[in-house]
């Protein structure tokens, strides 16, 4: 028979946990704002290009790829994206793919990501090897791509009344509408084009 002592333990690690879970996922699931939103907005104008060495890369990969970010194409990609590549191949492959405009980094990469791996031809699997952030990027609890951070500036903050910033987290997907019954708009705007995850991130 188990020890009390040793079972309440568990049983306040296990609350503990699932406290920490709620309250991650409340704070993913917070809607804000317009005042709030944007305070966390980053400048919609440059990215940075960050380098991510793996190990199948040579030192004339990493050189290509710092030569990529003075790039014109490159300094004009959207935020968040990122660049993936396939190590059996490298990258000089059609494999190595971008991805771009997306909400955040964990997603631009996935994007990136899954493209790369329907391409490659064998070997193990694609791995990132360059993000585009925002100038000056931390993590925040709410994250636009390029052009929904545009839309929010020059859309949302417009006017009053009702309004709602709908996002599709894992398409890029985003959709602002006003009005009477704001927050249904803008999700059915945002669902569109078959995003399936699409939430109210901004309201008012």
């Amino acid at each position: 028979m188990q020890p009390k002592g040793s079972f309440m333990k568990k049983i306040f690690i296990a609350a503990a946990m699932i406290a920490i879970t709620v309250t991650g996922a409340m704070a993913q699931d917070a809607v804000l704002d317009g005042k709030a939103a944007k305070k966390m907005m980053f400048s919609h104008r440059g990215t940075e290009f960050i380098v991510v060495p793996q190990d199948f890369m040579t030192e004339t990969d990493v050189a290509t790829l710092n030569l990529m970010a003075g790039m014109p194409e490159f300094k004009s990609v959207l935020y968040y994206g990122a660049i993936a590549a396939a190590p059996e191949h490298g990258l000089a492959h059609k494999a190595t793919v971008a991805s771009a405009n997306h909400h955040t980094t964990e997603a631009a990469a996935a994007a990136a990501i899954k493209e790369c791996n329907g391409v490659r031809s064998g070997g193990p699997k694609c791995v990132v090897v360059a993000h585009i952030t925002p100038k000056k990027y931390v993590e925040r609890a709410l994250q636009l791509s390029t052009s929904a951070t545009v839309a929010f500036k020059k859309t949302y903050l417009r006017g009053g009344g009702s309004k709602a910033l709908a996002i599709s987290p894992s398409t890029g997907g985003y959709a602002v509408a006003k009005g009477d019954g704001a927050a249904v708009a803008a999700l059915a705007a945002c669902t569109k084009d078959g995003a399936s995850d699409c939430r109210i991130v901004v309201q008012d």
